[in-house]
């Protein structure tokens, strides 16, 4: 958020800023409550938690969400695209040509060559198994395709006569009408859609697939090189910021390298190397996308990176974390077995929350029922009680969540599915992390498992702080071709010694941003103006336009973290200031 200050007084004050002065004031015992009081997050307070985790929970069957029975084993049927980003598709066989002509007449709409390859993929696994692929495979079906986005809707129709496909498309033409209709008032962004239609085996199989298009991947190949590079562009107003992962051996995975020189809404990482997360030697890629004005993010997409793109096996993820018999609930035995992973990658163990544990049991089956409702407002409210913490009892940093519904009973085997995601893999294997909770429940062969992490709060210096915070500006800065940020001497000093005060909880960052943009606005006899950003990563934070894309920018930096007393986290705040007349 950008603020202004404007000099209260003509008369130049010939002092320059006072460090003890703005020491002195900010390590203050005042109620911090007052107007000193630096904004609280968009978490909801702890009896808001309560009362969500208290209101009767929803007669809700999760084997609704579950999907289909998961497959151990499945071969794909060649031939597979070779490439992973968006590749329209161009051509058009006969029985195609009706809905080709629908689709370019549907808004924001367009067939690709990924989503045909998922269409046709989902037909031969349903001409077998009469019954879609579940979401494990689905996930890989896509990924292999090429595709990253959004999850496929998907329906078809099986004919076991012999009429030609000309024919069974045009029995289908109402349908393929209904379901670009209805796809596309659920979808908000661009749309991929494919038609499928195809004899296999004693039956004629016409498929239906629909995607929202999160991004837009520029085509690459889809085997490793040494750079491995994802480039593209995210989709529409929802987003602000966009992170990369690569799986990395059996259950770790990496934060793919990011290349300034690209700006949100476009973004270029280097995830290079070949990464083998199974035997086959293939690697999930997962962009995560964070949510605009909120303090979570979400999936924007899953791809594949392999070594043999001939290889067409797949097989389900199996219990890869290290099993273990410590605990009395299947939760307690997921937390064991997430810390002997830990301790065997040298990461200090984890503290498994049980108070956590039980809000996260509360909130379950009201996240389930919202997700199955598309009640997109309860969901985020929800999520935010799940990952404020409010029941760890210790300085937490920031929250994060997954979740999971699986078609079996083996809360085991859901980790281990869930763990397939390279984002998921983050969370759980960071060395930040410092408690876990866990929710689970089964119903009807079905599991769902909710798990949350919760970083701990580092503890850096002042400098250590402002140095990282201020290498991450001039990275985008000097990607951007501009010089880094000048030095605003006596008030960066200032700024630092401020930032360890704040970070050892003496005074809040308004208190401290008050101090300095006054003297600076007094001093200078010019307006001030600061962005004021919070961020869990002070390596890797959004940052406004114009603070990258100015020539020249002499400015004071500060970064802290900080808790509110109505916040459960002790996120960061970073604070860029600067006279108006130093940036150019």
């Amino acid at each position: 958020m950008l603020f202004t200050l404007r000099p209260t007084c003509v008369g130049r004050t010939a002092t320059l800023i006072c460090l003890a002065t703005l020491l002195g004031a900010c390590a203050s015992t005042t109620n911090q409550r007052a107007s000193g009081q630096t904004a609280a997050l968009d978490l909801p307070d702890a009896q808001k938690v309560r009362e969500l985790a208290a209101a009767p929970a929803p007669a809700f069957d999760i084997s609704e969400l579950a999907g289909p029975m998961a497959v151990e084993r499945w071969e794909l049927v060649a031939p597979l695209p070779t490439t992973i980003g968006h590749t329209p598709l161009t051509s058009t066989k006969p029985w195609e040509q009706g809905f080709a002509a629908l689709v370019n007449d549907t808004d924001n709409t367009v067939r690709s060559e990924a989503s045909a390859c998922v269409a046709r993929q989902y037909g031969h696994y349903y001409a077998e198994n009469e019954r879609w692929p579940d979401q494990e495979l689905r996930t890989f079906i896509a990924a292999r395709c090429g595709w990253i986005g959004g999850d496929f809707a998907t329906t078809g129709l099986r004919i076991t006569d012999n009429r030609s496909l000309d024919q069974i498309a045009a029995q289908f033409s109402d349908h393929m009408t209904s379901f670009l209709e209805s796809s596309r008032k659920a979808i908000d962004g661009p749309m991929d859609a494919a038609l499928n239609i195809e004899r296999i085996g004693d039956a004629t199989i016409a498929t239906m697939v629909a995607a929202e298009r999160t991004v837009t991947l520029k085509p690459r190949p889809i085997t490793f090189d040494e750079r491995g590079t994802i480039e593209g562009r995210v989709e529409g107003p929802r987003y602000n910021h966009v992170q990369a992962y690569i799986g990395e051996g059996s259950l770790s995975a990496r934060v793919c390298e990011r290349d300034p020189a690209a700006r949100f809404p476009n973004f270029r990482f280097h995830c290079g190397g070949d990464s083998q997360t199974e035997p086959q030697g293939r690697a999930y890629v997962e962009l995560t996308l964070d949510v605009r004005d909120q303090l979570f993010s979400e999936l924007g997409g899953t791809t594949l990176l392999v070594s043999d793109p001939s290889d067409l096996r797949y097989v389900s993820a199996t219990a890869a974390v290290p099993t273990t018999s410590e605990g009395t609930t299947s939760t307690e035995r997921l937390a064991a077995q997430i810390n002997a992973f830990r301790e065997r990658s040298k990461l200090t163990p984890v503290a498994f929350s049980q108070p956590q544990s039980k809000t996260l049991g509360e909130l379950l089956p009201h996240m389930l029922a919202a997700h199955n409702d598309d009640d997109e407002d309860l969901f985020s409210r929800l999520t935010l009680a799940a990952i404020a913490g409010w029941d760890i009892g210790s300085p937490i940093l920031s929250g994060d969540f997954t979740m999971r519904v699986t078609a079996h009973n083996d809360p085991v085997r859901t980790m281990a599915t869930l763990l397939t995601s390279p984002s998921a893999r983050h969370m759980l294997f960071n060395a930040d992390l410092s408690h876990i909770a866990m929710a689970s429940s089964q119903d009807n062969g079905a599991t769902s498992l909710l798990l949350s992490g919760y970083k701990r709060v580092p503890g850096l210096t002042g400098e250590q702080l402002v140095e990282r915070a201020l290498n991450t500006l001039n990275t985008a800065r000097e990607a951007a071709g501009n010089r880094p940020v000048i030095d605003s001497g006596n008030y960066q000093q200032a700024a630092t010694l401020l930032s360890g005060a704040v970070a050892q909880g003496k005074g809040t960052p308004t208190e401290a941003t008050d101090r300095i943009t006054r003297a600076m606005s007094r001093n200078l006899e010019t307006e001030v103006l600061w962005w004021t950003l919070a961020t869990d990563n002070l390596d890797d934070f959004s940052i406004p336009d114009a603070l990258i894309t100015a020539r020249a920018l002499r400015a004071t930096v500060f970064a802290a973290p900080y808790q509110h007393p109505d916040d459960p986290w002790s996120i960061y705040r970073v604070v860029i200031m600067y006279a108006k007349g130093d940036i150019r």
